[in-house]
């Protein structure tokens, strides 16, 4: 009866065992652990940093987020998190701007209370997770496995927008003309999307929640519109400039407009031989040439 009872015993432990909960992070995550399980509401316990190990109770639930700096970049390339931003200008013309915005998700776990008063025994990390990690479905579910879609769409919200809101902001005191080929308009337009973006990404989140650590802006960019319109305004006015120095040295020709056409058709007939385009006929000096007689 004892042995059965030791038996026993040792199967509840195992099965209490199997049953733990368990934080098993890699380098890049760091995890926020609620106890609570299916049939209580979920309790914030404790943080698990990088790399660490824990061991929770049956039924809890473990939350993995990004550890360290990230980069959210809006490109028209491969592997981009969003496309370019179209930013407004001074004149009413958008330009297209390429570039990415490096951060970091605020790790800190201290307890604090926040500007309404509410207390989060996790710190900021905490307020993230339930505030917009929790709806956006934007935590991984175990150690190295990707992100999900859901943190996709809270950086378009919460980084993506604010930036859009930024430059635009910044862009509608700048010309296009001078976004695209001016540096020191550029420089300025960058420096102010630098200093209002931080604040701006704060609002979005409530809080500070996202730490900003780099801000990387290309050279504004025409839309092919545009880009098709300056090229044949710019072939125009060299079509017309050539024109000009036809009929000036035409004007200046000996023999006049008549033997500088002739010469400009020499010319042509030259650039076509020698290019290939033409195969010319070398006919013996003396020879009859008949062209287009009739048999």
């Amino acid at each position: 009866m004892k042995k059965a009872t030791a038996i026993t015993a040792m199967v509840v432990i195992a099965f209490g065992a199997s049953g733990c909960s368990v934080a098993d992070p890699d380098t890049s995550q760091i995890v926020l652990h609620y106890s609570g399980g299916a049939f209580s509401s979920q309790q914030f316990e404790y943080c698990t940093q990088p790399g660490i190990r824990s061991t929770g109770g049956s039924g809890d639930f473990d939350f993995y987020y990004p550890a360290g700096q990230r980069t959210y970049v809006f490109s028209d390339r491969p592997g981009a998190d969003a496309p370019p931003i179209r930013v407004s200008t001074k004149n009413q013309t958008e330009l297209i701007v390429r570039g990415a915005i490096t951060f970091t998700l605020n790790p800190s776990c201290e307890p604090y209370t926040d500007s309404t008063g509410r207390e989060w025994k996790g710190g900021k990390l905490q307020k993230f997770h339930d505030t917009i990690g929790r709806q956006n479905t934007a935590y991984a579910d175990s150690g190295g496995d990707p992100m999900p879609d859901g943190w996709k769409s809270v950086l378009n919200i919460y980084v993506g927008a604010p930036a859009e809101r930024a430059m635009d902001n910044a862009g509608i005191g700048f010309p296009w003309q001078d976004l695209y080929s001016n540096v020191d308009a550029k420089n300025a337009w960058t420096k102010a999307v630098e200093d209002r973006l931080p604040q701006l990404i704060k609002d979005q989140a409530g809080d500070d929640l996202f730490i900003i650590n780099n801000i990387q802006l290309d050279k504004p960019d025409v839309p092919d519109s545009l880009r098709a319109e300056l090229e044949n305004n710019q072939a125009a006015a060299l079509r017309q400039q050539t024109a000009q120095t036809d009929q000036q040295a035409a004007q200046n020709w000996p023999g006049g407009l008549a033997a500088y056409q002739d010469y400009q058709q020499k010319q042509a007939i030259n650039k076509a031989i020698s290019e290939g385009r033409v195969n010319p006929l070398i006919v013996p000096q003396g020879s009859p040439v008949i062209v287009g007689g009739a048999r």
